[in-house]
């Protein structure tokens, strides 16, 4: 078969990143299983394409629920995710052929020797998790850090929450060398969700260069910072 149009980069022995135009996802190998994370904004042959690069059986987890993270999904029997996006982002209407695997905070998913811890990093979405390689060092984080423009305007964004996950992994950088985020540059040091935080910060005290435009037909403004920008809701003038 003809597999969808991506760049597969090897981080490492048993690592794989996966560049599906503006958003990538990632294939884990352990001894025993591997795990998907995340299935990319349009690969539907994603499980096809874990398949090329491992003869381990395939699990997948979502980083969150947004579309651009969940094409392949549809190939899988079952997933991980958290119930809050399950519900919200509209898993079981998207993808109703597949199970869902309800995960939590803490949660330990073992690869075979390779155990991957997971935290819930909730404000870009309700059920946004972060999934730590606690031997390799390195942390899988969705869309919450990242150097692209993040997405904080729409249903299920909460402002409180996503400042409040950004401290977490900030307290969390001990555990991690290498930030591996879905969108913008493809690996981080372990201070740049200390970098995202005082970015945002100073988008909300209005710090940062703006640009009110409007993306799917909602009002918003850019806040563009030296490290990352953000989407957010417009304010009345």
């Amino acid at each position: 078969m003809s597999l969808s149009n991506v760049e597969i980069i090897k981080i490492n022995g048993n690592t794989w990143r996966i560049e599906d135009d503006f958003v990538r996802f990632f294939l884990l190998e352990g001894q025993q299983t591997a795990l998907m994370i995340d299935t990319g904004v349009d690969c539907p042959d994603a499980l096809e394409i874990g398949k090329s690069l491992t003869d381990k059986p395939i699990s997948l987890i979502n980083t969150h629920g947004d579309g651009d993270h969940t094409s392949g999904n549809g190939a899988f029997e079952k997933y991980y995710i958290t119930r809050e996006d399950y519900k919200n982002c509209g898993m079981a209407e998207k993808y109703p052929n597949s199970r869902p695997m309800f995960v939590e905070d803490k949660d330990i998913i073992n690869l075979g020797s390779r155990p991957l811890k997971i935290y819930t990093i909730p404000g870009h979405t309700q059920g946004s998790i972060a999934i730590l390689d606690i031997n390799g060092r390195f942390i899988f984080t969705g869309d919450t850090i990242s150097t692209a423009i993040i997405y904080m305007f729409g249903d299920h964004r909460s402002i409180p929450n996503y400042i409040a996950s950004l401290d977490r992994l900030n307290y969390l950088c001990g555990d991690y060398d290498t930030i591996y985020p879905s969108h913008g540059a493809p690996s981080l040091g372990n201070d740049c969700a200390y970098k995202v935080k005082m970015e945002f910060m100073r988008a909300l005290a209005g710090e940062l260069p703006t640009v009110d435009e409007e993306l799917f037909g909602t009002p918003i403004t850019t806040h563009q910072g030296e490290f990352c920008g953000f989407y957010l809701p417009r304010k009345n003038k």
